[in-house]
């Protein structure tokens, strides 16, 4: 089996903040207590997706995806997951990625702070194939610095990457503008975001790549549509090394569109 196996698939971790309804207490009698928020709650969504790209590689081969997830969170700080997706990618040539994820997460005014384990499957992988499952922790920090500027940082380790008992890290820093005077429409709401990143595996048993991706999109309601352009330093031989495939990575445009809610945005 060779080093194509090294495959650097992790989903973009989906943390979706679940914020209790605003108080309405100045709209009635003093003595009636405005409503106590709910210990738990659900958040879930789907997503159509041109292309599955993972820290600038692609996990598709260029061709489409859909994805989904599920989060419980409990009482505002423990939450667990599921997301899944199909991949089309060399080694062991899996159909599917399907993730399990759990971990503390809490905002602090405007920090929010984010701390968990994933682990990272693959299914309907060739027989007698390697596989590639494997584990990994993560820590996030988000900071609002003003109302429409957020910024941030992550890194994620394992010490069995792709199943092999290789060291991997991967760690990014990130920004989002929120721009609301673009739209005259209430529901309607437009940003900008991107990142920069790098990863890197020990014993030099995958290439060590930075990654990057810049782009915006438009909310509506529960809808996101996302446009976006992203790139990794990976050689075309170096993405084979990396992937399997010497065209899965290189400068490519990312297209989505989205739906996400939760249990209490549907009460």
């Amino acid at each position: 089996m060779t080093r194509t196996l090294a495959t650097g698939a992790l989903c973009a971790l989906v943390t979706c903040a679940c914020v209790p309804a605003a108080s309405a207490a100045d709209l009635q009698p003093m003595e009636t207590a405005p409503e106590a928020p709910s210990f738990y709650d659900v958040a879930f969504g789907v997503k159509l997706t041109n292309d599955y790209i993972l820290r600038s590689v692609s996990q598709s081969n260029g061709k489409p995806a859909v994805q989904g997830y599920a989060e419980l969170t409990l009482f505002d700080w423990v939450y667990a997951g599921i997301w899944g997706s199909n991949v089309d990618f060399g080694a062991s040539n899996p159909s599917m990625e399907l993730d399990f994820w759990g971990g503390l997460r809490h905002s602090f005014g405007p920090l929010t702070l984010d701390v968990g384990y994933i682990d990272v499957n693959y299914t309907s992988e060739l027989k007698n194939a390697h596989k590639m499952d494997f584990w990994k922790i993560y820590g996030i920090a988000k900071y609002a610095l003003t109302d429409w500027l957020t910024v941030g940082a992550n890194i994620y380790w394992t010490s069995d990457f792709v199943g092999f008992g290789v060291d991997g890290t991967h760690s990014a820093a990130f920004a989002r503008i929120d721009l609301p005077g673009l739209s005259t429409l209430p529901d309607v709401k437009f940003y900008v975001s991107g990142e920069f990143g790098r990863q890197w595996v020990a014993k030099n048993f995958a290439p060590d790549h930075n990654f990057w991706n810049l782009g915006g999109g438009a909310t509506y309601k529960a809808m996101t549509l996302d446009l976006r352009y992203t790139g990794a330093s990976l050689s075309k031989r170096e993405c084979a090394l990396f992937i399997g495939d010497r065209n899965s990575c290189g400068d490519r445009f990312m297209a989505s569109l989205s739906f996400d809610t939760s249990l209490s945005k549907l009460k």
